[in-house]
């Protein structure tokens, strides 16, 4: 007979039964997680937490309830029934809370109600990783990603469809009153008009509730409204469009960290490179900041405001003149502007005047500069520049112009190409984690406040995972006590030579691999 090993039996009785601490090993992430949060001061981050709904009873300290969503983002465990659940068979989640068990209710409220402390603690922890020189806010590179809402499309009101349904169901009411007109010619004249009466009926509601939904947009003042989630929107890429929120961040070139945050409800993103590179600037507070973007950030107004903070932005200028070159027409390229005698000179070699007159939209400037009925009229390249019933060519400037002659020149410079490149490499990693292998790929709560609390909770978590990647449990938890203590200078340099040690081994064993390939 084969020997195999015997397991305790259940219903033995153990003399010295061992501690929970033992089940939790000292490398285990959750000894992390409860040391950094038992050294935070809570209280004066104003959180607030209740109990769940029973009355009477005192209310969960709010460091088990933060204990218990790190835990459980670090682990992709985000529902607060699933918490609740691992609360009461998890031994690690049981080591964390020392055996008390919150229910689902107490978990979600914590998360519902404290939005701006989830945002603070990500902020002092991106401080945190600052203070030990992990974040150096040389290169800071900026992008967006669409997350889900907790919202349903169907629940989505949008004025377009809502006008295109009214008019298709105006057009099922007619085709049915035309029907019932000649309804004394149908075979069944019994059954038919009443067959018809019902469906118009059922029409004429459908026409009542979208004329409400109509009310609504009206109400509002917008053109699409979700009535499960109002500040969420519907947003479009090539592949996909879904209910969601903007999410944006910033991620420091040193070790990628996310050293700003935070959401839109809009699913462009060229009014969103000002607030994050500032918001950055704020936490790295490096003067020598350099910001890269993708071209859905380019916008003039919001390239001159870094400017006029200092800061030097990188972002590809997207080829607005294609569909004129498409068509065999000058591009505003060809036009030269001669800043001494503030005109242009079109490709005719012809010049082109400044109008008085500013026009001024939306806060911006702009100047019109024109050529004459008279010589447009006769210019044998007419056809190339504008449309036969037009009598003359007209140009717009903007009045800060030379913003973006500037940054169109830096962009041709080799500096420009590598930062574009970095940009890529620096972003697409944190987003490519969070949706993919962590499964954050959307929202659990609603309403723009609370989702930019959860978001930054996402991105916390993120953060922490990295430093713990990055230089260990133990090191970790010398950091928390050091800076707790106010000694941060002694673990800066424990944590630089270590990770000088990593950078030498990685480095060594992929030269080792290399020989072998």
């Amino acid at each position: 007979m084969p020997n195999y090993k015997e397991g305790l039996d259940r219903n033995q009785q153990l003399l010295f039964p061992p501690s929970l601490d033992e089940y939790v090993d000292e490398n285990n992430p959750v000894r992390a997680i409860d040391s950094y949060v038992d050294s935070i001061d809570l209280a004066s981050l104003g959180v607030f937490t209740n109990n769940g709904g029973l009355e009477g009873q005192p209310a969960y300290h709010p460091a088990l309830l933060l204990k218990i969503y790190l835990y459980g983002y670090l682990n992709s465990i985000r529902s607060s029934r699933k918490l609740e659940r691992e609360i009461k068979r998890n031994v690690e989640m049981m080591w964390l809370c020392e055996g008390l068990t919150p229910g689902y209710k107490t978990i979600a409220n914590f998360r519902k109600d404290n939005p701006s402390v989830l945002k603070q603690l990500f902020r002092d922890f991106v401080i945190l990783c600052r203070s030990v020189d992990l974040i150096d806010g040389e290169v800071v590179a900026i992008d967006g990603a669409f997350l889900r809402a907790n919202a349903s499309k169907n629940q989505l009101i949008s004025e377009k469809m809502t006008l295109k349904d009214m008019e298709s169901v105006d057009e099922k009411i007619t085709e049915y009153l035309n029907s019932l007109e000649y309804s004394d010619s149908c075979e069944n004249k019994e059954t038919k008009p009443l067959v018809c009466k019902q469906h118009i009926d059922r029409l004429k509601k459908r026409k009542a509730k979208l004329n409400d939904d109509l009310n609504i947009l009206k109400e509002h003042q917008v053109k699409q409204y979700c009535k499960s989630d109002p500040d969420a929107t519907l947003m479009t890429k090539p592949a996909h469009h879904l209910v969601a929120y903007n999410s944006q961040i910033a991620v420091d070139g040193k070790y990628k960290f996310i050293v700003a945050t935070d959401i839109s409800s809009k699913g462009v993103d060229h009014d969103q490179l000002y607030p994050m590179a500032t918001q950055a600037k704020e936490v790295i507070d490096n003067e020598q900041m350099k910001v890269a973007a993708d071209a859905g950030y380019y916008n003039s107004k919001e390239i001159k405001r870094c400017s006029d903070e200092g800061i030097d932005v990188y972002i590809p200028e997207p080829d607005k003149q294609k569909k004129q070159k498409d068509k065999g027409k000058f591009p505003r390229d060809s036009f030269t502007y001669d800043e001494i005698n503030d005109c242009y000179i079109c490709p005719n070699e012809k010049v082109m005047k400044r109008k008085k007159t500013t026009f001024e939209q939306n806060g911006i400037k702009r100047f019109m500069y024109f050529g004459t009925g008279s010589v447009c009229k006769v210019c044998p390249i007419r056809s190339q520049c504008i449309p036969e019933k037009t009598p003359a060519k007209r140009l717009w400037r903007w009045e800060h112009e030379e913003v973006v002659t500037a940054h169109r020149a830096k962009m041709n410079t080799q500096e420009a190409k590598v930062m574009i490149q970095q940009r890529a490499e620096l972003v697409e990693h944190p987003f490519g984690t969070i949706k993919q292998n962590l499964g954050w790929s959307h929202f659990l709560v609603r309403g723009k406040i609370k989702v930019a609390g959860e978001n930054a909770l996402i991105m916390l978590t993120y953060n922490f995972r990295r430093l713990l990647n990055l230089i260990g449990i133990t090191l970790f938890k010398k950091l928390i006590k050091a800076s707790k203590s106010g000694n941060i200078e002694d673990i800066k340099q424990e944590i630089a030579e270590y990770i000088a040690v990593l950078v030498f081994f990685k480095a060594f064993y992929h030269r080792k691999m290399s020989l072998y390939i």
